[in-house]
């Protein structure tokens, strides 16, 4: 039986979308909930999983631009699993029986991966590999075999014992890592060496084969990125008001508290969760941050979904932490985790992205000292974080060296005045730098 496999719809508002890629071949034997290949629209990029088990057809090749609804493939449910040979590996199959040869002990030793046949052996290797628990999916098969590894000695973290994507990422992270030595010390002969650089190296002419421009078509998230931020720009009246907070008592006070807090939980206490309860704060002492302007009406918000902007390949998206004001520190991480891990994953949905009604951006996870964040429409209100940097400053008449953060809050001018700006970070920074107001909410 041949199963249809159609676009799904992903929002009232989507009706087209870019087939990226193709996860498995054409012919090609597929389980259920398989990946199958990457739906791109213009507000979300996300994997489209199989439903049924058996060989997957193309219909649609890949790079195509398809409607909601549309069939871009099949998979045949009663297909043999064990793929048809080609004609000229079963003229090399011989019905013959051979003689068995003499036994050796080296002939169980493994031979070891070479470069010249490296994929080759690394495809033996993932067709038997016995430490894994089901079947690999194509994603993980190619990236086994790019990297010519051995499934068996990488931790399986996936569903039922599966192997992952993620799974074979962390596994070649460490291994960098392991592998990473530091550079040898100079000798002073060689430091002496090394006093005259050398010359420059000759300018070359372009190559005919390296052209100086190339041009690209902008996809449809990117497209809707600089629509979105054009229109908050022409939109609203935006303006940014910037403060700087003491990190050092919540650093003090997170180092004291991780590991206990990582042993109860399950997850890391980290900093992004003292600045959503700080602006949860923040919106209770100026609510007019939490409203937006819809025509010529104003819409009070009286719940807190904060947004949290996250960098992915395609762009940045902004999902949203649900009533953030009844979570818990340990909960608003995990939340905050598993959005991510969506985001990265590309299975990030309509629904995780709307309705947010206050964003913060952390520039600092980048290198930025300090940014004006433009406005998430229809949102007034949105907080860049910064990177942490030790700077002189003046504690009790001493200058003293202290982990500084810069705060920046771009603001809705038409809805909120600069002084109710003004009291919305200050109460921010009273927030981050006596974490305790927090707690008691004080």
């Amino acid at each position: 039986m041949k199963e249809e496999i159609k676009v799904p719809e992903v929002g009232e508002s989507i009706t087209e979308g870019i087939l990226v890629e193709w996860f498995v071949e054409d012919g090609a034997v597929v389980a259920e909930e398989d990946p199958l290949f990457d739906l791109e629209t213009d507000k979300v990029t996300m994997s489209i999983a199989s439903q049924h088990a058996g060989v997957l057809h193309h219909l649609v090749p890949a790079g195509e631009t398809v409607q909601v609804g549309q069939v871009v493939g099949s998979i045949d449910t009663n297909a043999s699993e064990s793929p048809k040979l080609p004609e000229s590996q079963e003229k090399q199959d011989s019905p013959v029986t051979p003689e068995p040869p003499e036994f050796s002990p080296k002939d169980t030793e493994e031979p070891p991966i070479s470069a010249e046949a490296g994929i080759e052996q690394a495809k033996a290797k993932i067709e038997g590999a016995p430490g894994t628990a089901g079947p690999l999916s194509p994603a993980v098969r190619r990236m086994l075999e790019e990297h010519a590894l051995d499934p068996s000695t990488i931790p399986a973290g996936g569903k039922d014992g599966r192997l992952t994507k993620e799974d074979i990422l962390r596994h070649l992270a460490q291994k960098d890592a392991e592998t990473a030595k530091p550079a040898p010390t100079a000798s002073p002969v060689a430091k002496t060496k090394a006093a005259s650089p050398p010359p420059p190296p000759p300018m070359r002419k372009p190559s005919e084969d390296s052209p100086r421009q190339t041009r690209t078509t902008m996809t449809p998230l990117r497209h809707r990125i600089a629509e979105r931020l054009v229109m908050a720009q022409q939109e609203a009246a935006i303006l940014t008001t910037f403060n700087e907070v003491d990190m050092s008592r919540i650093m003090a006070w997170r180092n004291r508290h991780k590991e206990e807090f990582k042993s109860k939980h399950g997850v890391g206490l980290g900093f992004m969760s003292f600045f959503v309860k700080a602006a949860v704060d923040a919106l209770k002492t100026v609510p007019k941050l939490n409203a937006q302007i819809q025509g010529d009406e104003i819409v009070q918000n009286h719940f807190y979904d904060i947004g949290i902007a996250v960098g992915s390949e395609k762009g940045l998206v902004v999902p949203v932490v649900r009533d953030a004001d009844q979570l818990s520190f340990a909960e608003i991480e995990k939340e905050i985790g598993r959005l991510a891990e969506k985001v990265r994953s590309r299975t990030i949905t309509l629904d995780d992205l709307a309705g947010g009604c206050f964003t913060i951006s952390n520039g600092g996870v980048y290198g930025s000292l300090l940014s004006t964040p433009i406005l998430n429409p229809p949102q007034s209100g949105i907080l860049g974080m910064h990177g942490i940097k030790k700077r002189p400053v003046v504690v009790d008449d001493e200058i003293v060296a202290r982990p500084m953060m810069y705060l920046a809050l771009s603001y809705d001018h038409r809805i909120v005045d600069g002084s109710e700006a003004v009291t919305f970070l200050k109460r921010i920074v009273a927030c981050i730098d006596n974490p305790e107001r927090m707690l008691l909410e004080v």
